[in-house]
Protein backbone atom coordinates (compact mmCIF):
# COMPACT_ATOMS: atom_id res chain seq x y z
CA UNK A 1 0.00 0.00 0.00
CA UNK A 2 2.56 2.61 1.14
CA UNK A 3 4.35 1.76 -2.63
CA UNK A 4 1.43 2.01 -4.16
CA UNK A 5 1.22 6.04 -2.30
CA UNK A 6 4.98 6.58 -2.68
CA UNK A 7 4.70 5.54 -7.16
CA UNK A 8 1.53 8.10 -6.80
CA UNK A 9 3.00 10.71 -5.61
CA UNK A 10 6.69 10.15 -7.58
CA UNK A 11 4.24 9.89 -10.88
CA UNK A 12 2.32 13.50 -9.60
CA UNK A 13 5.41 15.31 -9.14
CA UNK A 14 6.78 13.99 -12.27
CA UNK A 15 3.75 15.06 -14.35
CA UNK A 16 3.63 18.54 -12.40
CA UNK A 17 7.37 19.14 -13.11
CA UNK A 18 6.75 18.09 -16.62
CA UNK A 19 3.29 20.64 -17.00
CA UNK A 20 4.84 23.14 -15.38
CA UNK A 21 8.26 23.08 -17.90
CA UNK A 22 5.79 23.14 -20.51
CA UNK A 23 3.32 25.95 -19.30
CA UNK A 24 6.66 27.83 -19.25
CA UNK A 25 7.59 27.90 -23.01
CA UNK A 26 9.10 24.41 -22.77
CA UNK A 27 8.37 21.13 -24.63
CA UNK A 28 4.89 19.82 -24.58
CA UNK A 29 4.47 17.07 -22.19
CA UNK A 30 3.66 13.79 -23.33
CA UNK A 31 4.03 11.84 -20.30
CA UNK A 32 0.70 10.78 -19.54
CA UNK A 33 -2.00 9.92 -22.57
CA UNK A 34 -0.97 12.74 -25.29
CA UNK A 35 -3.93 14.77 -26.84
CA UNK A 36 -3.93 14.95 -30.32
CA UNK A 37 -5.09 18.48 -29.56
CA UNK A 38 -1.94 20.39 -28.81
CA UNK A 39 -0.32 18.48 -32.00
CA UNK A 40 -2.39 19.36 -34.51
CA UNK A 41 -2.63 23.02 -33.23
CA UNK A 42 0.95 23.67 -33.11
CA UNK A 43 1.47 22.47 -36.63
CA UNK A 44 -0.70 24.86 -38.56
CA UNK A 45 0.79 27.77 -36.03
CA UNK A 46 4.27 27.41 -37.35
CA UNK A 47 3.18 26.36 -40.90
CA UNK A 48 1.58 29.56 -41.82
CA UNK A 49 3.98 32.29 -39.37
CA UNK A 50 7.34 33.72 -40.93
CA UNK A 51 10.15 34.53 -39.35
CA UNK A 52 9.75 38.53 -39.70
CA UNK A 53 6.27 38.25 -38.40
CA UNK A 54 6.90 35.66 -35.11
CA UNK A 55 10.15 35.62 -33.61
CA UNK A 56 11.50 31.97 -32.03
CA UNK A 57 10.79 31.53 -28.80
CA UNK A 58 13.76 32.29 -26.00
CA UNK A 59 14.91 29.56 -24.24
CA UNK A 60 13.46 28.93 -20.58
CA UNK A 61 16.41 27.33 -19.26
CA UNK A 62 20.59 26.81 -19.40
CA UNK A 63 19.88 23.45 -21.03
CA UNK A 64 18.51 24.26 -23.46
CA UNK A 65 19.78 27.55 -24.93
CA UNK A 66 22.86 25.37 -25.04
CA UNK A 67 21.04 22.64 -26.99
CA UNK A 68 19.52 25.29 -29.37
CA UNK A 69 21.36 26.89 -32.17
CA UNK A 70 21.21 30.74 -31.11
CA UNK A 71 19.43 33.04 -33.61
CA UNK A 72 22.00 35.27 -35.68
CA UNK A 73 22.22 38.61 -34.22
CA UNK A 74 20.31 41.41 -36.34
CA UNK A 75 22.12 43.39 -38.52
CA UNK A 76 23.22 46.49 -37.96
CA UNK A 77 20.96 49.46 -39.18
CA UNK A 78 22.14 51.79 -41.64
CA UNK A 79 24.17 54.70 -39.86
CA UNK A 80 25.28 57.90 -40.65
CA UNK A 81 28.58 56.30 -41.73
CA UNK A 82 27.28 54.35 -43.95
CA UNK A 83 25.10 57.25 -45.67
CA UNK A 84 28.58 59.65 -45.74
CA UNK A 85 30.16 56.79 -47.33
CA UNK A 86 27.74 56.85 -50.42
CA UNK A 87 27.77 61.08 -50.78
CA UNK A 88 31.66 60.93 -50.45
CA UNK A 89 32.04 58.42 -52.72
CA UNK A 90 29.85 60.49 -55.34
CA UNK A 91 31.49 63.56 -54.19
CA UNK A 92 32.46 64.60 -57.69
CA UNK A 93 28.72 64.91 -58.68
CA UNK A 94 27.61 67.51 -55.70
CA UNK A 95 31.03 69.16 -56.55
CA UNK A 96 30.21 69.37 -60.66
CA UNK A 97 26.41 70.93 -59.44
CA UNK A 98 28.39 73.78 -56.96
CA UNK A 99 30.52 74.57 -59.89
CA UNK A 100 28.25 75.40 -62.56
CA UNK A 101 26.51 77.49 -60.08
CA UNK A 102 29.17 79.33 -59.41
CA UNK A 103 29.69 80.54 -62.92
CA UNK A 104 26.32 82.14 -62.75
CA UNK A 105 26.85 83.11 -58.76
CA UNK A 106 30.30 84.14 -58.08
CA UNK A 107 31.23 84.59 -54.82
CA UNK A 108 28.85 81.56 -53.24
CA UNK A 109 30.36 79.79 -50.55
CA UNK A 110 29.80 78.12 -47.69
CA UNK A 111 27.94 75.53 -46.03
CA UNK A 112 25.05 74.11 -47.99
CA UNK A 113 22.35 71.39 -46.34
CA UNK A 114 19.83 68.82 -47.75
CA UNK A 115 17.46 67.45 -46.05
CA UNK A 116 15.99 63.88 -47.35
CA UNK A 117 14.12 60.97 -46.51
CA UNK A 118 15.66 57.57 -47.34
CA UNK A 119 12.96 55.00 -48.14
CA UNK A 120 13.50 51.27 -46.66
CA UNK A 121 14.64 50.31 -49.76
CA UNK A 122 17.70 52.81 -49.65
CA UNK A 123 16.22 55.19 -52.20
CA UNK A 124 15.49 58.50 -52.19
CA UNK A 125 11.90 59.26 -51.49
CA UNK A 126 12.43 63.34 -50.74
CA UNK A 127 15.09 66.01 -50.89
CA UNK A 128 15.39 69.45 -50.61
CA UNK A 129 17.74 72.39 -49.42
CA UNK A 130 17.33 73.69 -46.03
CA UNK A 131 16.92 77.45 -46.25
CA UNK A 132 17.70 78.07 -42.21
CA UNK A 133 20.74 76.03 -41.84
CA UNK A 134 22.30 77.35 -45.52
CA UNK A 135 24.48 80.13 -46.51
CA UNK A 136 24.60 79.09 -50.25
CA UNK A 137 20.70 80.15 -51.70
CA UNK A 138 20.53 79.20 -55.33
CA UNK A 139 17.86 77.10 -56.99
CA UNK A 140 19.84 75.98 -59.58
CA UNK A 141 22.52 74.69 -56.91
CA UNK A 142 19.42 73.25 -54.80
CA UNK A 143 17.74 71.46 -58.16
CA UNK A 144 21.37 70.27 -59.42
CA UNK A 145 22.45 68.88 -56.02
CA UNK A 146 18.56 66.83 -55.41
CA UNK A 147 19.02 65.47 -58.90
CA UNK A 148 22.59 64.10 -58.03
CA UNK A 149 21.26 62.70 -54.42
CA UNK A 150 18.33 61.48 -56.27
CA UNK A 151 20.16 59.37 -58.45
CA UNK A 152 22.17 57.26 -55.38
CA UNK A 153 21.35 54.10 -53.84
CA UNK A 154 21.92 53.66 -49.94
CA UNK A 155 21.61 50.54 -47.72
CA UNK A 156 18.55 49.57 -47.08
CA UNK A 157 16.81 49.71 -43.37
CA UNK A 158 16.89 46.44 -41.49
CA UNK A 159 14.11 47.56 -39.53
CA UNK A 160 12.13 48.43 -42.48
CA UNK A 161 11.81 52.49 -41.68
CA UNK A 162 12.58 55.54 -43.37
CA UNK A 163 15.16 57.45 -42.41
CA UNK A 164 16.01 61.17 -42.36
CA UNK A 165 18.78 62.82 -43.07
CA UNK A 166 20.07 66.13 -42.71
CA UNK A 167 23.17 66.71 -44.71
CA UNK A 168 26.02 69.57 -44.98
CA UNK A 169 28.26 70.52 -47.62
CA UNK A 170 31.08 72.92 -47.30
CA UNK A 171 31.49 74.07 -50.58
CA UNK A 172 34.69 76.70 -51.49
CA UNK A 173 36.07 77.69 -54.92
CA UNK A 174 38.55 76.01 -55.77
CA UNK A 175 41.83 77.26 -57.33
CA UNK A 176 42.37 78.12 -61.09
CA UNK A 177 41.87 74.58 -62.91
CA UNK A 178 45.04 73.41 -64.03
CA UNK A 179 45.57 73.97 -67.90
CA UNK A 180 45.39 70.94 -70.36
CA UNK A 181 45.76 70.53 -74.40
CA UNK A 182 48.50 71.89 -76.45
CA UNK A 183 50.30 73.84 -73.76
CA UNK A 184 50.17 72.17 -70.77
CA UNK A 185 53.52 69.73 -70.34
Amino acid sequence: MRACMYLNIAAGAVIFGVSSFAACGGAQSTASAPSPEPAASAAPASASSSVAETPPPAASSPSLAAASPAPPPPAPERGMDDIRAIVAGNRDAFRTCYDRSLKTHPGIKGRFMLKFVLNPDGTVKSAEADPTKSEIHAPDLESCAIGALKGLKFPPSKKGMESTVNYPFDFNPKGPPPKTGSGAP
